[in-house]
């Protein structure tokens, strides 16, 4: 039996650049605005001494997790995809095993594939969907006494490709169906197909009978309507169930001896979309009126009772989760795909009861702060076609899902990592005090870099 290897410390200290933006530039699901990520990976010496570096390479992982309740318990599943991966973002130059530096600063530049999820958690499924941008460093003098040490850093993506705003969501969606015994027509009229936490759902449904059908019958009468709003998860896995819903919202109007004639019945639903938080609400600047009598003294504080009820205690979410995608919406991964759909129940008196299946797309942001995020997505379009230039743009649109071409179109804007050589200088350059190199002979003895610091 071979010895445990002792446990190894890393000598140097991974981190991404400071900044005040996302590392996600752009907006993912519009490709004009060029999605990619670019930050710096900065590699620095924990105690000052050089080290011995091999190798460093990066990729960006999605980790899908769900569970689904069963009869004798949940279904705990988890998987991970790997979307991008450079192996050899830096080695030494040509002929050296390693290089000796004190600071290392690595460029990364990740275009963002077309069909890449949404971050974001599920709770009714305790789902949840991660991006992490891994960072493997590979340190040694030769084979035998080399190490790998592994830092991962979470990686925050929303997709703006279903704002309820885009013109292909504002046009009318119509279903039509006819009961199985041919004597009722089902028109449902959906005007806008794409809402947000909050939004009004507004759908129009038509009842007629077919007048095509010979042997009509007599005193068709109209009993119920019911509207229900499902979500629907579809899981790509094995271990777990195909498709399993959830039903959100449900409204029935009752009718008393409704007749349904040639001439068209008309019934409109309006039901809300339910919402998890009022994060949203910071786009919206709502005017509130106040009592005369508190108008006058400006320095009374006024607490009131349904501001208090509204404050909700969530879970701690796991990083890499916007506070902004913590409910449902719609999202296609490859572990699990989340839909949803309007579903019109009729019960009818001598005819066939009929279900209408309309499908909606759930986008995260509601109308009102789609206005403002459009504007930034023009914004960075444009940003994107003065940074790239429009040949570009359009060679990266005409690609489409051939993810490998893409990057390969754009790893010519890839930068060449910096390092800093164990010299005076550099270590200069790089904000340290001169006082804290180390001597000669004592470098392994040199007092850590925390105190030295400018």
């Amino acid at each position: 039996m071979s010895p445990l290897k002792p446990i190894v410390s890393s000598p140097v200290l991974v981190s991404l650049e400071s900044s005040a933006t996302s590392i996600v530039h752009g907006c993912p699901g519009v490709p004009r605005s060029i999605p990619r990520i670019e930050t710096t990976i900065q590699i620095r010496s924990i105690s000052g001494s050089p080290f011995n570096i091999r190798n460093v390479g990066i990729t960006l992982t999605t980790t899908q997790k769900i569970s689904i309740p069963g009869k004798f318990g949940s279904n705990d599943a988890f998987k991970t995809f790997k979307l991008f991966e450079n192996p050899i973002c830096y080695r030494p130059p040509i002929g050296q095993f390693y290089q000796k530096l004190i600071a290392l600063d690595i460029p990364v530049f990740i275009p963002l594939p077309r069909d890449i999820e949404s971050s974001g958690y599920i709770p009714g499924y305790n789902g949840s969907t991660v991006h992490k941008l891994n960072v493997k460093v590979s340190l040694g003098d030769s084979v035998e006494n080399e190490v790998n040490f592994l830092e991962s850093f979470p990686v925050v993506i929303k997709c703006y490709d279903t704002l309820p705003l885009y013109r292909q969501f504002n046009e009318p969606v119509v279903s039509e169906a006819m009961t199985s015994d041919k004597q009722v027509l089902v028109e449902c009229k959906l005007p806008v197909s794409s809402v947000g936490p909050g939004d009004d759902i507004n759908l129009q449904c038509k009842l007629t009978t077919n007048t095509g059908n010979n042997r009509l019958h007599k005193h068709i009468q109209l009993k119920q309507l019911t509207l229900q709003l499902k979500e629907i998860i579809e899981c790509f896995d094995s271990g777990l169930p195909p498709e399993r819903s959830t039903k959100l919202v449900s409204t029935s109007q009752i009718f008393d001896k409704q007749e349904i004639t040639p001439q068209p019945f008309i019934y409109e639903f309006n039901i809300k979309f339910p919402f998890e938080n009022e994060y949203l609400s910071l786009f919206s600047q709502p005017q509130v009126s106040l009592e005369p009598e508190l108008e006058q003294d400006c320095s009374t504080t006024v607490i009131e009772s349904y501001n208090i009820s509204k404050i909700k205690q969530l879970e701690k979410l796991e990083d890499g989760i916007p506070i902004t995608h913590i409910q449902g919406f719609t999202n296609s991964g490859k572990f699990f795909a989340i839909r949803y759909e309007l579903i019109l129940k009729v019960k009818l008196t001598h005819a066939k009861d009929i279900h209408v299946n309309i499908p909606i797309t759930i986008s995260p942001y509601d109308r009102t702060s789609s206005e403002y995020i459009l504007q930034w997505i023009i914004y960075e379009c444009e940003v994107a076609k003065n940074k790239y230039g429009k040949r570009i743009i359009e060679d990266v649109c005409q690609l489409g899902d051939r993810y490998k071409d893409v990057i390969g179109l754009m790893s010519r804007f890839v930068a060449a990592p910096i390092y800093y050589r164990y010299s005076i200088d550099e270590w200069k350059q790089l904000g340290y005090n001169i006082d804290a190199i180390g001597v000669t002979n004592g470098i392994a003895k040199a007092n850590s870099l925390i105190g030295y610091i400018d």
